[in-house]
């Protein structure tokens, strides 16, 4: 069921992709090196780039015969070096997504160009075939690309915590390199839109490159290829076929809503506003049917959360709902008809009834429908403000005491850290954002990854660390909650 005016006007919004060319800081074997027959070496770029890398030889073969066979080359690229390994994968995920280019070159005096797409910082070229030639190093670089202008990001105060520095500026990276075309979740895989994410890149796009028509680009995308019923895709592939996800999340579906609430009120954009609202009040629709149909809970088959495998979600979902109903009367309350605010009143009643049935006022914490304590019920329940101020603030201070099931990915602990800064307790806040996100530059990340339990490297809903996204958007964050919330600076 797509809608083609919405698509025109993404399509209309194709972002400028901004060009850097990039060389490599070490690695670089020298010109006297001859090298075939297995011989390799790995360029270290520095930092992470994403873009198209181009390696230029020279042939030297004794004599003055020219070079006789194709020149055999092998790239591997790695965000991480822990993807540097020759153990057998056995993941659940297509090893195609593992960055690797095996090509054969007719004229290895040519300079090389990888057409492909590749998310990195360091590459390993080896030369695998026997030739009767060998070739030295000459040059490479990598044309880096973006839609992120670096120059709209304001630069922290010089009094800011050095510490903060180094992680507003990790932060910066990550979705600097996933702002392509669209907010990707990852440059090295997926590499396609998914709406938890856009909703986390877009709040801290907000207070950081400014680039509000990449968000509305991608806005109009998810309300241009719904589902047959109106439900929202959870993701969408723009490329080589644009189509949406057959997926179906009911938690990214409703993100949709604050996505579009948090574009409002950076742009005061009413005509857009007007336009998708329809399509917003439809994701709380469906999601307070399958409410009903659940027996007043949520379908937590229809939730993500979290990678956390033993997590209960059915308090966290319940919480995440209530959120956005209340973030879609927000909207009603400017767009919507009185009718559609008084269903959202009553709907937000009715969640907000069966999520206060999961409160434990004897600890002050709320349980999952198997008594599980977690951390992602506390801070859902406290993002969806079902309790008074002092209750809540209580709640979350109980919440960093008890022993709770903890966030896996970054998007969760995301919501954990803004839980604890809405209510009122921001110290704690920045004492956890420097502990978790601190820990992941400890461990040498030169970006964000997608997934990070402190404690447990290994750690991969792919069952391979390997596969792991080691640039992924959703984990971007801090830029975010240092500038709005430390800074102060930003569309409010």
């Amino acid at each position: 069921m797509k809608d083609d005016r919405f698509l025109k006007k993404a399509h209309d919004l194709m972002p400028v992709l901004y060009e850097t060319t990039v060389r490599p800081v070490s690695g670089m074997p020298g010109k006297d090196r001859l090298m075939r027959d297995g011989d390799g070496f790995t360029l270290d770029f520095g930092s992470h780039f994403v873009g198209y890398l181009t390696l230029a030889l020279d042939v030297k073969r004794p004599g003055d015969d020219a070079a006789d066979a194709p020149l055999a080359v092998e790239f591997r690229f790695f965000e991480n070096l822990r993807e540097n390994t020759d153990e057998p994968y056995t993941g659940g995920m297509s090893r195609s997504w593992f960055q690797n280019a095996s090509v054969l070159i007719d004229d290895p005096y040519a300079p090389i160009e990888l057409h492909r797409r590749y998310s990195f910082r360091y590459v390993k070229i080896r030369f695998p075939s026997n030739t009767s030639y060998s070739v030295v190093y000459k040059d490479c670089f990598v044309r880096a690309v973006t839609s992120a202008d670096m120059t709209k990001v304001a630069p922290l105060p010089e009094n800011t915590d050095p510490l903060l520095v180094k992680l507003d500026k990790v932060s910066l990276l990550t979705l600097r390199d996933c702002m392509q075309q669209v907010f990707e979740d990852g440059p090295k895989r997926d590499r396609r839109l998914w709406l938890g994410d856009l909703y986390l890149q877009a709040k801290t796009n907000y207070y950081t490159f400014k680039n509000n028509g990449l968000v509305l680009r991608c806005l109009y995308l998810f309300a241009g290829l719904p589902h047959d019923d109106g439900l929202l895709s959870s993701a969408v592939f723009h490329e080589p076929v644009l189509k949406n996800q057959s997926w179906v999340l009911h938690d990214y579906a409703l993100l949709f809503v604050g996505a579009l609430a948090d574009y409002y009120r950076a742009t005061g954009d009413i005509g857009v506003l007007k336009e998708l609202w329809p399509a917003a009040y439809r994701q709380t629709e469906l999601a307070y049917k399958s409410f009903e149909q659940c027996g007043r809970s949520a379908n937590v088959d229809l939730f993500f959360i979290d990678w956390c495998p033993s997590l209960d979600k059915s308090c966290a979902a319940l919480g995440m709902i209530l959120a956005m109903f209340k973030e879609a009367l927000y909207l009603a309350d400017t767009v919507g008809t009185a009718w559609e605010q008084a269903s959202l009143e009553e709907r937000i009643k009715d969640v907000s009834s069966a999520l206060l049935d999961m409160y434990s006022p004897d600890i002050r914490l709320f349980r999952g429908a198997s008594g599980q304590l977690s951390a992602h019920s506390q801070m859902w329940a406290a993002l969806a403000g079902v309790l008074g101020p002092r209750e809540q603030k209580e709640m979350m201070k109980a919440a960093l005491k008890a022993e709770l099931v903890s966030p896996v990915a970054p998007y969760a602990m995301h919501y954990f850290v803004e839980a604890l800064i809405l209510s009122g307790l921001k110290d704690e806040a920045f004492a956890l954002l420097k502990s978790y996100w601190g820990g992941m530059l400890d461990r040498g990340y030169d970006c964000f990854p997608e997934v990070f339990v402190p404690g447990d490297p290994e750690a991969s809903p792919y069952g391979s660390p390997a596969m792991n996204s080691f640039c992924h958007a959703w984990s971007c964050t801090p830029s975010y909650f240092i500038r709005k919330y430390m800074l102060r600076t930003g569309p409010g």
